[in-house]
């Protein structure tokens, strides 16, 4: 059996607050996450994943019996950078490699995959004590490798790429699905599907009169168990995770995880699992993390009045993007109060509680306690107040996530 590893590399700082307290390939992108994306194509092979040392007991945790940074040195490896989405096209291309020989795949200075043997798959190991350095990397591999440049690779090298790589994918991942243009819900008689042949609808899916479905501009794939009550649009390409409920609203072009619930106007996003965007209020060319719940009327600026392109800001560090459109990214556990009102471009980092918000701060540093970038939340409060929450969905907060939240707010400095 062949072994593959998910690795994370180095670039990771540059993916904040996204991943903060989890790999990349956890995030979701379509309809899947980077790492279920993998495991559908190469499930058939031994998988290991690698990421930061700290990260190793909570992702033990979501990924239960697959093997976390214990790679197996007898026997030949695939290593597989986790911010690259397999594809097709691309699994096509690694599956074409002569396993007879070292082979070293990059894109544009990054490291793809790195397929070694030997003393090298040894050499590789002691690598990713630490996140990889992707010069290095190269410089140390590609004399003993046979090279090879891709011409096109979809990488993830900023948090926003996910959002515009987003529509893309959800398509590709419906014309790849097994079941698609099958309806199996419940369709009440005054829901109106737009161009039907383009839509999946799963089991258990209750859908209430007065909604309606457009599929014409991409699909629309709805997984088991989803609510969605009258006077919503939704309008492709669209998914929607299991036992999510949408309770009104225009929800289009975007990702929802499984459990949340979400209202109001949805564009363009993409929404982690067990988050919630329950009342109105706009949300548009954004990211937002897992266990999240978004006050009422929380609404997001994803175009400047200049129509200028987007800044983003992480510490003390800003970004010129070439996005025209681009709202907020969101970290994991974050919460805003009632009528929040965030900028373009602003970054809420992991754990953060905003309230009397100033619009024109642009970023929220690690379990931050209102707008002052000086004050943290209280971390027995935040742990307390979580454990209320995830009871609430019959989840429970492990010891391990505690002693994760310990470690990013006492090292968050170092992700400068």
């Amino acid at each position: 059996m062949i072994n593959f590893c998910i690795f994370e590399d180095s670039h990771y700082k540059n993916l904040l607050p996204l991943t903060e307290a989890r790999p990349i390939y956890t995030c979701l992108l379509g309809v899947s996450t980077l790492y279920d994306k993998f495991e559908s194509m190469f499930g058939f092979g031994n998988i290991t994943l690698h990421c930061r040392s700290y990260l190793k007991a909570t992702l033990k945790e979501m990924y239960k019996g697959v093997n976390i940074n214990n790679i197996n040195a007898g026997a030949s490896c695939f290593f597989y950078n986790g911010r690259v989405i397999l594809n097709q096209s691309l699994k096509k291309r690694l599956t074409s490699i002569d396993r007879n020989e070292n082979t070293l795949i990059t894109y544009q200075g990054n490291v793809v995959a790195i397929y070694l043997k030997g003393d090298l798959l040894s050499i590789m190991i002691q690598c990713l004590v630490k996140p990889i350095d992707n010069g290095e990397l190269i410089k140390q591999f590609r004399s003993y490798c046979t090279a090879i440049e891709l011409e096109t690779c979809d990488i993830i090298n900023t948090p926003d790429d996910l959002i515009y790589y987003n529509n893309d994918y959800i398509t590709q991942d419906f014309e790849s699905a097994s079941d698609k243009a099958v309806i199996k819900g419940e369709i009440s008689p005054f829901t109106v599907i737009y161009n039907e042949n383009n839509v999946f609808i799963d089991q258990h899916v209750n859908i209430e009169d007065f909604v309606v479905i457009d599929a014409t501009k991409g699909p629309v794939y709805i997984e088991n168990d989803v609510e969605i009550q009258a006077h919503s649009r939704l309008e492709g390409p669209l998914y929607v995770g299991h036992h999510t409920k949408i309770l009104g609203g225009r929800i289009s072009q975007s990702s929802i995880g499984s459990f949340c619930k979400v209202m109001g106007e949805v564009s363009n996003s993409i929404i982690e699992s067990y988050t919630n965007k329950a009342h109105a209020g706009f949300l548009g060319h954004s990211y937002v993390g897992r266990w999240v719940n978004l006050g009422a009327h929380t609404t997001v600026s994803n175009l400047k009045n200049t129509y200028s392109p987007v800044t983003v800001q992480y510490k003390n560090k800003v970004v010129n993007t070439s996005r025209q459109f681009l709202g907020v990214f969101i970290g994991d556990f974050v919460k805003t109060s009632i009528g929040t009102l965030l900028n373009c471009g602003t970054v809420v980092s992991l754990g953060s509680l905003v309230f009397d918000h100033d619009i024109s701060n642009k970023y929220y540093p690690v379990f931050s306690w209102g707008f002052q970038k000086r004050k943290l939340y209280d971390l027995d409060k935040f742990v307390d107040t979580m454990r209320v929450i995830m009871k609430r969905r019959n989840c429970e907060l492990t010891q391990n996530q505690i002693d994760l939240f310990h470690f990013v707010k006492k090292n968050s400095s170092k992700h400068e």
